[in-house]
């Protein structure tokens, strides 16, 4: 199936160019000792690898990247109080109007339509991914649909400079009932960007939670609240995935949030559910998740996991499946040390509650926290804990969060299947 997707951008011709417009583009040259990950596909020019600049640039203008002998390297968006100065949206000449944001929307709706038949009876999912930013090249911006409505999010000086002109587009694309800007603030700030509003950007918001299928399941996304845009969009493949494990087991879903896992752990035929959840809104929202699909028998505990753990371990509560999937433990990279401490610790703790032949599958949302790093703490968590384990699968962001290859800041998710003995 994937071997047949061919976006347009490489079946049709490029446009024709204005070369007298693009000699007035700014050029940032980048130095020679950061050019091997560029030119091997990288879309970041962090600061530090800024030679210079020809030409005056203001934050969001289009610039031309270049290596110091002046061969292209690609076009993007200027950044300059962010350690990303641009992120490289075309490897071409071409410029980046709004016909270009039009032609990469029109290619990330296609991939999406192949993925998941949109529009048709057995279109799996009701919410998914349409742009993943530098996965469907367009740096700095995401959209997700939650049925009628799309969330947007808006990270970068140069996606909110043109931020009427992709809503254009996305309103001629998608026909919405309304578009919401759920952009994150802390994002935004390091590009010394203000706050999103909090009125709809085009159409009107939904006065209500919207409700929504997903591989058979049904869920109610509050679009105006909750993490993220509403959902952790990235663990819906993974959350109908393990429910396929669950049949017969005593299942502890920590950091269940609105209840994804435990849901499809249900639906997978798990003989008893255990949530933890230290958000009181995110624990009734799972409580009415499960009852919204007919599952009335839950234990739904709310408080932080360390306390919620030692109350089960005293309690000699056991578990033959626990799914861990805590929010981000690294924002920076000076926080990636207590980060590893902090997945050693919770996975011991974990570890601990599993009987023989359990299953754990241990999630990490921390992109400064590397796949390898991630895998030895764990392991090291479920050692310290006296067990033994072994790695059953590896899993990541579903096909709708595509990331360029090489590009190891995309690849944030991070997800383990051991089996304890």
């Amino acid at each position: 199936m994937f071997g047949n997707f061919a976006p347009s951008s490489l079946v049709c011709p490029p446009p024709r160019l204005d070369y007298r417009a693009c000699m007035s583009i700014p050029t940032l040259r980048v130095k020679a000792r950061h050019l091997k990950p560029l030119r091997a596909g990288h879309p970041w020019v962090f600061a530090e690898a800024v030679e210079a600049l020809d030409g005056e640039a203001a934050p969001g203008d289009e610039l031309r990247v270049v290596e110091p002998n002046g061969r292209l390297l690609g076009r993007g968006y200027y950044s300059p109080k962010s350690a990303m100065a641009v992120r490289l949206l075309t490897r071409a000449d071409e410029p980046l109007d709004a016909a270009f944001l039009r032609r990469r929307l029109e290619e990330a709706q296609a991939w999406r339509r192949e993925l998941y038949g949109l529009g048709g009876p057995d279109a799996p999912r009701g919410a998914y991914r349409l742009v993943n930013a530098e996965g469907d090249g367009l740096g700095g911006l995401v959209v997700d649909v939650y049925g009628p409505y799309l969330c947007v999010q808006l990270h970068t000086a140069g996606m909110e400079r043109r931020r009427e002109e992709l809503f254009d587009a996305l309103e001629g694309l998608r026909a919405p009932e309304g578009i919401l800007d759920r952009s994150d603030a802390r994002i935004r700030s390091i590009e010394g960007l203000p706050p999103a509003g909090s009125a709809p950007a085009h159409g009107a918001a939904p006065d209500a939670p919207v409700e929504l299928a997903c591989h058979g399941a049904r869920f109610e996304v509050d679009l105006r609240g909750g993490q993220k845009t509403g959902l952790y969009l990235d663990q819906l493949e993974n959350q109908a995935w393990l429910g396929a494990h669950a049949k017969g087991r005593e299942v502890l879903d920590a950091f269940s949030y609105t209840g994804g896992f435990a849901l499809h752990a249900a639906r997978g035929g798990a003989k008893s559910l255990t949530l933890i959840e230290r958000s009181a809104p995110a624990l009734a929202a799972a409580r009415a998740n499960l009852e919204r699909n007919g599952v009335a028998d839950a234990d739904l505990i709310e408080g932080d996991w360390k306390e919620c753990f030692r109350h089960l371990r005293e309690a000699g509560r056991g578990f033959e499946l626990a799914v861990l999937d805590p929010p981000k433990f690294a924002k920076g990279k000076a926080d990636v040390p207590s980060a590893l401490d902090g997945y050693r610790a919770l996975n011991a703790e974990a570890a601990r509650l599993l009987r023989p032949g359990g299953l754990l599958f241990t999630c990490s949302c921390s992109g400064n926290v590397s796949e390898l790093e991630f895998e030895r703490a764990v392991a090291a968590g479920v050692a310290q804990a006296g067990r033994r384990a072994a790695l059953l699968a590896r899993r990541g962001h579903p096909p709708d969060h595509p990331v360029p290859p090489g590009f190891d800041q995309g690849r944030y998710l991070k997800a383990l299947l051991l089996r304890l003995s």
